[in-house]
């Protein structure tokens, strides 16, 4: 197995207090036939001189210093970069704050190679908190079959322990700001790729506040995730979708510049997605735009509380899938 390579893809920001055990997992692999590149997006803390360290050290690792941190969009940004350098046969993706078992790699590469019609391969994870004391465990649908059926509800693949086969195609898409791995996914079950997952914890996956997923507003997240599946349906029914014509800046923008349509939007998928308190202050933005009959509607499910509510999403959700 070691005649295989693997490019590690890594984007790092601000993460100085756990970037150095995320690292070393990597570098302390038990399959260590790989290339690491880890890109630098112009932290403010002391992230890059801890890079630059272990670039020194360890000639696997190709450091690409940014001049300047684009949020959301520079991380996807950067892993197309990553996805585009890779020149082996497996691609790994690993984020800076999480640890890796030490023979992860060598067990997702043995699933690969055993398992040919398989082109993505994730896990179980750990889930740690700050402190790196264990706190859950996310167990992962191990099927091809049960992953797909289960993608439309909830992920099925965890993003930052897959190891997939190197493919030009595959490619994040920009605008999906807050969802890229979601409707990566959803593109790759367009195309036919077949995913499994190994039901072991390959990685620790640190909880944080301060992570860019826990700083995402839910509201804007849930309005990108529903954009993923609605393109995702327009591929089934159409053959193509309007991802060109998408404007990510309208999601983006919601608070500053709210369109009546959209808040509206906005406030179905809040139901959809069981978000009372998205729910709550996106009736508050539609009460200074227009008081309707759809207002008064939701006024009253405001009233009847968080109980209700979540009541009425669901029955909501179960009338939408049937």
């Amino acid at each position: 197995m070691e005649t295989k390579k693997i490019t590690v893809v890594m984007s790092v920001f601000n993460a100085e207090d756990y970037l150095k055990d995320a690292v070393e997992s990597i570098l302390n692999q038990s399959y260590s036939n790989f290339k690491f590149i880890i890109f630098e997006d112009a932290s403010t803390d002391n992230s890059l001189q801890i890079l630059e360290d272990f670039e020194e050290k360890d000639q696997r690792i190709k450091l690409i210093k940014n001049t300047e941190n684009q949020g959301s969009k520079g991380f996807i940004i950067n892993l197309n970069r990553g996805l585009e350098m890779a020149d082996t046969e497996f691609i790994a993706r690993m984020d800076a704050d999480d640890i890796s078992a030490p023979d992860r790699f060598e067990k997702q590469l043995d699933y690969l190679e055993k398992n040919k019609n398989i082109f993505m391969v994730g896990s179980d994870l750990q889930l740690i908190d700050r402190e790196g004391n264990n706190t859950k465990l996310l167990l992962a649908l191990s099927s091809d079959d049960h992953i797909k059926k289960n993608m439309l509800k909830n992920i099925s693949m965890y993003h930052p322990v897959l190891l997939f086969r190197n493919d030009k195609k595959i490619r994040y898409r920009e605008k999906m700001q807050y969802c890229e791995d979601y409707d990566l996914y959803l593109q790759m079950m367009t195309e036919n790729y077949s995913f499994g997952n190994i039901n072991e914890p390959l990685l620790k996956y640190r909880v944080l506040d301060t992570s860019m997923s826990r700083q995402q507003d839910k509201v804007i997240k849930n309005l990108f995730v529903n954009k993923a599946k609605e393109l995702y349906k327009e591929r089934l029914e159409k053959g193509q979708d309007s991802y060109d014509s998408f404007n990510p800046g309208e999601y983006l923008n919601i608070y500053k510049n709210p369109s009546k349509n959209l808040v509206k939007k906005s406030i179905t998928v809040s139901k959809k997605y069981y978000d009372y308190n998205g729910f709550s202050k996106m009736m508050g933005i539609y009460k200074n735009i227009g008081k309707d009959v759809f207002y008064y509607k939701n006024r009253m499910l405001l009233i009847l509380g968080k109980k209700i509510f979540f009541l009425n999403a669901k029955i909501l959700n179960k009338l939408s899938q049937s």
